[in-house]
């Protein structure tokens, strides 16, 4: 089994919907022909592949060995390693052959932009747009000319967190693909990782290895007012304008919140409902921070309002976690607070309690 990386630069926009039904793509489309990959996999297939393209092309482009590797090299079994913004995906090749776009059943697929993408009787993959202008469509053929079947291993799996030194640099280099089989050993240990959401980077490992004793530490040493204390200087410390607990005895209010952090430059108001509390939050703290939101949403003041719940509660009902969603409420539960508290920096922490 070999390892390659397949970087997907040409016609993304058509390519990554592709992929999303099991089709890994290439550009190429002039040699789209049905002859073409039987002849270059036969005998003497590299003098017939130099060939091709001396007569379709009439020169010999470095971007040829990126084809012969997709369809000659690659092999059922093999893994295919596709980064792409800040991810990188990976996939197993499923059939032996490549194919060319002209003899592949396609399903309904879009584009990016919504453009629905047909195969048309020249064996060309098109699209139809409309010219916002003139309101006149037209057609225009999509330059991939072959596919390989793939199986999805893992989706998005984030560079910053899975992937070792080795790895991100190897995604890095500009061909479209690499034979990159000698980094098996790195590979094999982000998928590991990210099957268990145990990350390799010494910054993740860091936070997820203290995280819980922060938390333990949270809710031996503190009560429900010095929560809401440092709920208070957490949104300080993250750049808030103004940040202050309302008054339990507030007039005329609906629902309560503890804490309401204001970012002026982003007119934004973030109003927490804060609990102090362990194993589970139910969803009567969603139904509190949402009423006291929608109170101050009536004053046309120029602010989006947004409704946070913090819990150090290890995490929240089923019920909360589906009103919460309905209603547009942040959940932030026990352990995710102690995250944001290291990512923030608790230098000083103590001053504040």
């Amino acid at each position: 089994m070999a390892i390659w990386l397949h970087r997907i630069s040409h016609h993304a926009e058509v390519a990554y919907p592709l992929l999303a039904n099991g089709l890994l793509s290439i550009g190429f489309s002039d040699f789209n022909e049905p002859n073409f990959i039987k002849v270059i996999c036969g005998e003497n297939g590299w003098e017939s592949f130099e060939k091709y393209f001396d007569d379709y092309w009439g020169k010999r482009p470095k971007t040829r060995y990126n084809l012969w590797r997709f369809i000659v090299e690659m092999r059922k079994g093999d893994l295919i390693v596709v980064p792409s913004w800040g991810t990188f995906s990976v996939y197993e090749l499923i059939e032996d052959m490549a194919r060319p776009v002209s003899e592949i059943e396609l399903s309904e697929i879009k584009d990016w932009h919504g453009n629905k993408i047909e195969k048309k009787e020249d064996g060309y993959l098109h699209r139809t747009t409309t010219d916002k202008s003139t309101n006149k469509s037209k057609d225009e053929i999509i330059d991939l000319g072959f596919v390989r079947k793939v199986k999805l291993i893992k989706k998005d799996i984030p560079r910053n967190e899975y992937a070792d030194s080795a790895l991100t640099s190897r995604m890095k280099i500009r061909y479209t693909n690499a034979d990159i089989s000698d980094l098996k050993e790195s590979i094999d240990k982000a998928l590991d990782a990210f099957k268990k959401g145990q990350p390799l980077n010494i910054h993740s490992q860091i936070i997820d290895k203290t995280r819980q004793s922060i938390l333990d530490t949270i809710r031996t040493e503190l009560n429900p007012e010095k929560f809401e204390i440092l709920v208070k200087w957490y949104f300080q410390r993250i750049g808030a304008s103004d940040v202050y607990i309302p008054s339990k005895n507030e007039s005329e209010k609906e629902g309560d919140a503890d804490v309401v952090a204001v970012f002026e430059p982003l007119k934004i108001i973030i109003y927490a409902q804060v609990k102090f509390h362990e194993d589970e939050t139910d969803s009567w703290a969603i139904e509190q921070i949402n009423d006291y939101k929608n109170q101050k949403e009536t004053m046309d003041d120029g602010y989006t309002k947004i409704g946070w719940v913090v819990s150090s509660a290890d995490n929240f009902s089923e019920k909360c976690y589906n009103l919460a969603k309905e209603v547009k409420v942040q959940l932030v539960d026990g352990k995710q607070f102690t995250k944001m508290l290291l990512e923030a920096g608790i230098a000083n922490l103590d001053n504040a309690l």
